[in-house]
């Protein structure tokens, strides 16, 4: 897949699992760059995070659902608040 097909696809599953996962009231930000994606996160629930993923583990991630899941919820559950 090219840089584009694996960025859609990412964003895709990310709208996906910041809706199941905190809802509508989510802000989600990505931004990308050559190669790489930039990730914003905020809601009342978590602190909000960023993270930034390269385009070979996007890629990974975007055709392997219970990778990015597990990727997922490894961010999640370390920003969650008490």
């Amino acid at each position: 897949m090219s840089f584009e097909e694996d960025l859609r696809d990412f964003r895709n599953q990310l709208d996906d699992f910041v809706f199941f996962h905190l809802g509508s009231d989510a802000v989600v930000e990505t931004r990308a760059f050559e190669a790489a994606l930039e990730v914003s996160i905020e809601h009342p629930r978590v602190r909000s995070f960023r993270f930034r993923i390269g385009e070979s583990e996007m890629a990974r991630l975007s055709s392997d659902p219970r990778s990015f899941e597990e990727f997922m919820l490894d961010h999640l559950t370390a920003n969650r608040l008490a």
